[in-house]
């Protein structure tokens, strides 16, 4: 938290008022409430022209229900018959059910039957921690006053920017301010809130050259004002629309591929919008170990085998200073803290919810968060060194989202460079395709780091040999 947090009023439901329907509700054996609040400020510019201002407030609250119920069948609580098995719903609450007892008492009871068609081997809801939660810094002071203001003055910045760039336009851009306030409780007394701030860009750039156009697309999320560098950001994406513009593409060629910037974030970080998990998330939890799916043994090499280069060490972080995933608590209440799950290539151990750490019998973990990698020791420059053989590089995909449990991937080059005897030159279309694990047991690192605000770590990792598939 920040040292002078801003106050948030919130409109979601009275948790009070929900925690004593909850008690008093036959069948209700635990239960978990999260409420959330939202200031957001938003614009929107076509060209140089404002095309819309909004500023939007909303609270969202969010009932967990848990059913302990006799096993009816051998189907759940771990295939066998008798004993006690926990289902569990969510349902999302309304203004309307606040204003209503009896409609809310008759929600919980629909919610109730719902769990209680779930046969899932006991597990608990975390209470209060002994320790309570950990402090941490995600509220940007910054951010704390009119976000209004602080949006037009980004826009300003913006087209000031993009002014300065010779042959480039902006063809549009949506720029967000939010702050949100978070609350959780849980029936066994766990008591947590939390605060932070949020920062969007997302522009399209678009380069000219005679009756030849091409544009390059960029999002950008920071917790930080500070963080969200316009002038720099628009200098990169405006470089890379006009190396579109002359791009080519690549060769079909089996060999060295450097992923930089974006495109080796996109290796750590979960498929924007999407549930999914990429796939070191998926194999170091406590889920994938339970259900015996994890390629991934403690002690074990996370690759598989002896990696041949520079050594993973990957950490979760949810405690870094304004990450994109920086938070005390995790959605099940429990307290979070940096864990590492990979070091020098072998892996330790995994993460755990209260649920898969009770089922391992382990103490658990709390989520994964804020992917955290160590840099190598090699200059980014001598990792796209093409001077002795081709190395080619990607800068960005078009989208990149790994198989979570094979680790396979193909994935689309929205920009990228040949780097041979005769220097740096664009590519685009084309694929990359390769298999996450193996990829890491001949991997080198650069020196520079980089952070997409989430992912923090290598600026460039170099990959001995993965496949392009061009003409």
């Amino acid at each position: 938290m920040c040292s002078r947090p801003v106050s948030l009023h919130l409109d979601a439901l009275d948790a009070a008022q929900v925690a004593a329907v909850a008690a008093a509700t036959p069948g209700v054996s635990d239960w978990l409430l999260s409420t959330a609040h939202e200031q957001e400020a938003q614009l929107y510019l076509i060209g140089e022209r404002v095309e819309a201002r909004r500023v939007v407030s909303g609270g969202r609250t969010r009932l967990t229900i848990y059913n302990d119920h006799p096993v009816s069948s051998g189907e759940g609580n771990g295939g066998s018959t008798g004993g006690m098995a926990r289902g569990a719903t969510t349902i999302t609450l309304l203004d309307a059910d606040a204003a209503d007892p009896a409609a809310l008492a008759a929600r919980l009871r629909d919610a109730v039957a719902a769990a209680a068609l779930t046969d899932n081997p006991p597990y608990p809801v975390p209470g209060m921690p002994t320790d309570g939660y950990p402090a941490v810094v995600a509220f940007d002071a910054a951010l704390g006053g009119d976000l209004a203001v602080v949006v037009d003055a980004l826009a300003k910045r913006l087209q000031a920017a993009v002014a300065a760039e010779a042959g480039v336009r902006l063809s549009s851009a949506e720029l967000y301010a939010t702050r949100a306030a978070h609350t959780l409780r849980t029936s066994r007394g766990a008591d947590a809130a939390g605060q932070d701030t949020q920062m969007m860009l997302d522009l399209v750039l678009i380069a000219g050259e005679g009756e030849r156009e091409a544009e390059m697309h960029g999002e950008f999320t920071r917790r930080r004002l500070a963080d969200l560098d316009i002038e720099t950001i628009v200098r990169l994406y405006a470089a890379y629309a006009r190396h579109t513009l002359r791009a080519s593409t690549p060769a079909t060629f089996r060999g060295p591929v450097v992923l930089s910037g974006k495109a080796v974030a996109d290796m750590f970080n979960h498929p924007l919008g999407t549930l999914a998990q990429d796939p070191y998330t998926a194999h170091s939890s406590g889920q994938a170990a339970y259900q015996g799916i994890s390629r991934f043994t403690p002690g074990g090499y996370a690759c598989g085998e002896e990696p041949r280069g520079d050594r993973l060490t990957l950490v979760s972080d949810p405690l870094r200073s304004f990450g994109g995933l920086t938070a005390a608590f995790g959605a099940d209440g429990l307290p979070l803290r940096r864990l590492s799950i990979i070091e020098n290539g072998v892996f330790v151990a995994p993460w755990t919810d209260a649920r898969y750490a009770a089922y391992l019998g382990t103490t658990p973990t709390g989520a994964f968060a804020n992917p955290t990698v160590t840099s190598g020791d090699t200059p980014l420059r001598a990792l796209r060194d093409g001077s002795a053989a081709t190395v080619y590089e990607v800068a960005e995909f078009s989208f990149l989202d790994p198989d979570p449990i094979s680790g396979d991937f193909v994935a689309e080059i929205k920009l990228g460079y040949r780097h041979d005897a005769s220097g740096a030159h664009p590519i685009k279309g084309g694929s990359v395709a390769g298999n996450v694990f193996a990829a890491f047991a001949d991997a080198r690192f650069s020196s520079e780091t980089y952070t997409d605000g989430t992912y923090l770590g290598p600026a460039g990792i170099r990959f001995g040999e993965l496949t392009i598939s061009g003409v």
